[in-house]
């Protein structure tokens, strides 16, 4: 018998006994052990559930199923950074398997845990972490022992891909967008990590250092959000064609790297460009393979419910592939040096436009002035990033007040 220790009964909880509950004896044949939930970790015991489920097996008290030997498998779907990662660690050094969907939990302490499972002869998996119900660690891992992989890039976070779709196809503001995908459930009450790129960022350090075999830590991420740009900067984009997504890119060359977490200015026809609402679109490149793309959904309560249970799968068939992290030595950091061309809006206060408009002009910067009212709105040559940043912050321009996005037309 297969015993799973659940941890959480949200949304993806739900879903896990669900899909159980659906496929179990094809699962229970497939995997030739009958399989049961022994125990699920709840806040409340008593609250009204939309499944029917024994009580006996809810527990408020993570010592009964941490301590339980006669569970094989955690599976953490309760959200959340400390209590989860104490819980998976606990669980890992009792010499039990441990599955998540909970992707701070491992762009935070990846590492640590995948050693301690290596120790304990263990396995730690993680693919609902990135992309939903997407298959893209498995195949990551897969592809890491015959390539070396050159780039990763996708689209990783589908609240900020609807909101950004609405704006573009529906004429709405922001805050409109937003609000509607609020109401739908896409996006938190507090959207901050959505908006601010800080999900996409977590997302793009587990995959980059399982590609590039070396810890690629957040901070080594240059990260900039949606949450500044406004009507003016969609009209902009759709007079040139274009459309614009909030994307994820890491790319390693000669044992140099830069990753980024930046909106994009797109063809509509571009395979991204055409990637709406709350989809997500995953690629990589690996010198022998060339490109692989994963696309699908990125959310929602059976997409993460099935990629859990995927890894569940692995566990009990042994099929999961073996990989080392930390292979590579001291991968140098080069988003400081790395080029492209950008588009530019800053609301400029009184007497300071024609400072900027100077400015821009006499350090090489300015390629194409779109308007000048109200603000300035223009392109720039290819530069860095950071010349931009210098900029900004030269004239005391407010985030609030500024919005930019690379160019990839």
């Amino acid at each position: 018998m297969l015993n799973i220790g659940l941890l959480g009964l949200g949304v993806v909880g739900i879903g896990i006994v669900q899909i159980l509950e659906e496929r179990k004896d094809y699962l229970e044949k497939f995997i030739k052990k009958e399989i049961n939930i022994s125990k699920i970790l709840v806040k409340d015991i008593e609250k009204i559930r939309d499944i029917e489920i024994d009580r006996r097996k809810l527990t408020t008290d993570i010592h009964e199923i941490i301590e339980d030997n006669s569970i094989d498998v955690i599976i953490e779907v309760m959200g959340g950074l400390d209590k989860p990662y104490e819980y998976i660690k606990e669980a890992l050094s009792r010499g039990k398997n441990v599955i998540t969907a909970n992707k701070a939990v491992v762009a935070k302490y990846l590492e640590e845990l995948t050693d301690l499972a290596r120790k304990n002869n263990r396995l730690f998996l993680y693919e609902a972490s990135v992309g939903g119900g997407i298959p893209i660690i498995k195949p990551l891992k897969e592809q890491i022992n015959i390539n070396e992989i050159q780039e990763i890039r996708g689209i990783l976070n589908g609240t900020s891909n609807y909101i950004l779709t609405r704006m573009v196809t529906d004429d709405l503001s922001f805050k409109e967008a937003l609000e509607i995908s609020q109401n739908l459930g896409y996006a938190e009450a507090d959207p901050t990590d959505d908006i601010e790129g800080y999900d996409t960022r977590r997302k793009l350090r587990i995959l980059s250092t399982i590609a590039f075999k070396d810890r690629i830590n957040e901070d080594n991420i240059s990260c900039y959000g949606i949450n500044s740009i406004n009507f003016k900067d969609i009209k902009n984009i759709k007079n040139m064609n274009c459309t614009i997504k909030l994307l994820g890119t890491a790319v390693l060359n000669n044992n140099k790297y830069y990753a980024s977490v930046e909106p994009v200015i797109l063809s509509q026809d571009s395979y991204l460009g055409k990637v709406d609402n709350a989809k997500n679109l995953v690629s990589f490149i690996g010198d022998m393979v060339g490109e692989l793309r994963f696309f699908g959904e990125g959310a929602g309560r059976f997409p993460t419910a099935n990629a859990v249970l995927s890894d569940l799968i692995d566990i009990t068939t042994n099929t999961y592939p073996k990989m080392s992290l930390g292979v590579n030595i001291d991968l140098d950091n080069m988003n400081r040096l790395y080029k492209g061309k950008y588009y530019m809006r800053i609301d400029t206060r009184e007497n300071t436009e024609d400072k900027i408009e100077k400015y821009i002009k006499e350090n090489g910067i300015i390629e194409n002035m779109i308007e000048k009212k109200e603000g300035i709105i223009f392109t720039t040559k290819s530069i860095s990033k950071e010349k931009l940043e210098r900029m900004t912050d030269l004239f005391k321009i407010d985030k609030k007040d500024y919005f930019t996005a690379r160019l990839e037309v």
